[in-house]
């Protein structure tokens, strides 16, 4: 018990003084804000890419099967659900929905299920309820409806370029009435792209636009029997449509928390300094050690322990500290409570396992090696020439 004291004292001690080492301080508290920074940054970008992810799955289906038309329907459908393949009939083309004088080229998507599509997917984020009579309802964003001048109720002229009516030579056009404005401020859905019932559009767009929505992705046994029976057929993930807009939000991830990282390697470089120092404050304590008999080794490991206690301590506080306020987040809103209408939509904070453990792992490992230098040079001096040390 005793030696451990007189370790601890060593430790914490400035030199022959008994005033403490407060110095240390620093690059423990540089510790614990880079396992913060790190953590708290990992986790707002995936409840991000958990929050706009589900969103884009939602709004695009899981999966479609794209160039139906090049097959027969009758037996495709067959075909379908005997594999138990859920499916539902939609249409995806480009169209003009124009206003008066204002136009814009946009996405259509007509949806077999809408109703059910709609509430699932907008909930909240659409305002609805107009009576559209004898016309077909169409869906738009809030962006489009602004720069269109366009109203919950107003009727609009959807007109789709490649299909000309042969008695005017004209594209063919058609009267919708706008339904419900959404807002979902992911990508540029509320710009471009309108949604409807796939039965408003089933004549008006040309068949090779037909595709099946599926409501779960393939296993991997239908998507191989799939491609043998129908090669013709065109599978496709969500995903491939966002492909580069996914990549560059998880890049944008691992780019912040090396920045987190970067802050804890800058706290291993004053955790060296520091200790650096300390050793040179400590020069004839050592060399009495080391006169008494304790090994250079001894000496060594002792740096060494003290750098080990404060990465451990550091960054068991920052991972704590982490979790704590992504605790409060869940619990209290906490980061729309701190930056009220900053952020365009709710998402939660998401800190898995695996991650806590590499942040906790690579943190110290940092923080550790920076000891490795005072240690060699503490364990390095001559006795005598330490013992005759002044300052």
């Amino acid at each position: 018990m005793n030696k451990l004291r007189l370790l601890s004292k060593f430790i914490i001690s400035r030199g022959s003084n008994k005033t403490y080492n407060w110095n240390l301080l620093f690059p423990f508290a540089g510790a614990i804000i880079g396992c913060m920074t790190v953590a708290l940054t990992y986790s707002i970008m995936e409840g991000m890419e958990f929050a706009i992810f589900t969103t884009l799955e939602e709004v695009s289906f899981p999966a479609r099967l794209n160039n139906i038309s090049s097959v027969n329907k009758i037996d495709f459908n067959k075909y379908l659900k005997d594999q138990s393949i859920r499916f539902q009939k939609g249409k995806n083309a480009q169209v003009m929905i124009m206003n008066k004088e204002n136009f814009r080229l946009v996405t259509i998507h007509g949806i077999e299920e809408f109703s059910e599509y709609k509430n699932k997917v907008f909930k909240e984020l659409m305002i609805s309820g107009i009576e559209s009579g004898s016309l077909p309802e169409i869906y738009i964003g809030r962006s489009l409806s602004v720069k269109l001048d366009i109203s919950l109720g107003d009727t609009v002229t959807i007109v789709h370029p490649e299909t000309i009516n042969i008695f005017s030579g004209m594209p063919s056009q058609r009267g919708m009435v706008i339904g419900g404005i959404f807002e979902l401020n992911i990508i540029d859905y509320d710009k471009k792209h309108i949604f409807c019932q796939y039965d408003a559009i089933k004549h008006f767009i040309p068949h090779k636009y037909n595709n099946f929505y599926l409501n779960e992705k393939l296993t991997d046994s239908q998507n191989v029997m799939l491609n043998q029976d129908y090669p013709a057929i065109k599978y496709q993930l969500w995903e491939e449509n966002y492909h580069s807009f996914i990549s560059a939000m998880r890049l944008e991830k691992y780019t912040y928390s090396i920045i987190g990282f970067l802050i804890i390697c800058i706290a291993g470089f004053t955790l060296m300094s520091m200790m650096s120092l300390s050793v040179i404050q400590k020069i004839p304590q050592i060399g009495i050690l080391r006169a008494m008999g304790m090994k250079s080794l001894d000496i060594g490991y002792v740096f060494m322990l003290q750098a080990l206690i404060t990465s451990i301590m550091s960054c068991t506080i920052g991972i704590l500290l982490s979790i704590y306020i992504i605790y409060l987040d869940g619990e209290y809103n906490l980061i729309n409570a701190i930056f009220p209408g900053a952020l365009h939509f709710n998402f939660p904070l998401l800190l898995n396992s695996e991650y806590v453990v590499i942040i906790y792992i690579i943190s110290i490992i940092l923080m550790f090696i920076s000891g490795i230098y005072p240690s060699f040079k503490a364990a390095n001096l001559d006795p005598v020439e330490s013992i005759q040390f002044s300052k």
